[in-house]
């Protein structure tokens, strides 16, 4: 009889019991360093009149920061994935215009890219679409609108490049072997090259993702109240004119730092679930 094959059971990608200590160790942690803040500035986080006055900053603010986020991320993820696609092509009418753009989104200041996309983006939309989908919108929120694309297509340049690196990880020889076992080229695709790309792409993509989520900051400059540090800034702005006590700056920027790191230290700990969740036993030292 021959040999039976040893099929390791798949990983659960359930949060590990290490994984819980950590998040314990962390939370007790900034925990304890926010007391000893308090303690020496003299100013409590947690203090009501601090929250009763914030809030009417702070809420608005943090619905357009997760509106621009959900927007921004699958964007941004399409985007790249495509052009990372198009990088490899054979056909130079494919690979010379996503080099370009690659090039170009790359070597551009994305603070630069968020002013002219509000400045000129709106004047560029076509007039059907305008009519059709944006009608009912203002001029400031059509070029907010295009200004949160511009920094989806400024990260999605980056991602391109994790996912070139990706596609360009797996062996040729694994292609020639789906083929001679009668795949039909968009099988070998799907079956083959597409899942180890994904597997391969993670832990780059994870940072590449953290970093996207902080550049919607950027639209403080031209979004006001709407964006989570815009409107911080203007509290900020009005607590010496109302009277308020200065050591609510301190509260002010810790609060949007807190909500900030919650949203990356989630995205990120999202993507490690995935990681471990295809995790190929014997694969551990590949990386891009």
């Amino acid at each position: 009889m021959g040999a039976v094959a040893h099929v390791q059971p798949r990983q659960s990608w359930r949060p590990t019991r290490v994984t819980a200590l950590r998040a314990a160790e962390f939370a007790l942690g900034t925990f304890v360093l926010l007391v000893l803040i308090e303690a020496v500035l003299r100013f409590s986080l947690f203090d009501p009149r601090f929250w009763q006055r914030f809030d009417a900053f702070f809420e608005p603010g943090l619905y357009g920061s997760l509106r621009s986020i959900l927007l921004v991320i699958p964007i941004s993820l399409v985007v790249g994935f495509l052009t990372g696609w198009g990088r490899i092509s054979r056909h130079r009418v494919v690979s010379w215009p996503t080099t370009v753009y690659v090039d170009f989104f790359r070597g551009v200041p994305p603070l630069i890219l968020v002013i002219f996309a509000f400045l000129f983006g709106a004047s560029f939309i076509p007039g059907p679409i305008h009519e059709r989908f944006l009608s009912g919108m203002s001029l400031q929120s059509i070029s907010v609108l295009i200004a949160t694309i511009v920094i989806a297509l400024h990260s999605g340049a980056y991602q391109a490049e994790i996912f070139r690196a990706g596609f360009q990880s797996v062996p040729k020889g694994q292609l020639e072997a789906a083929q001679a076992l009668g795949m039909r080229s968009w099988q070998a695709m799907r079956f083959v090259v597409l899942p180890q790309t994904f597997r391969l792409s993670l832990p780059p993509l994870g940072n590449e993702l953290a970093v996207l989520i902080k550049d919607t900051s950027l639209l403080a400059i031209i979004a006001g109240g709407a964006e989570l540090v815009g409107g911080s800034q203007n509290f900020v702005g009005t607590l010496a004119s109302q009277g308020l006590p200065l050591e609510w700056t301190f509260a002010v920027w810790t609060a949007v730092a807190i909500v900030y790191f919650v949203m990356t230290f989630t995205m990120t700990r999202v993507l490690l679930l995935l990681e471990r969740r295809f995790h190929t036993p014997g694969l551990e030292a590949i990386s891009i």
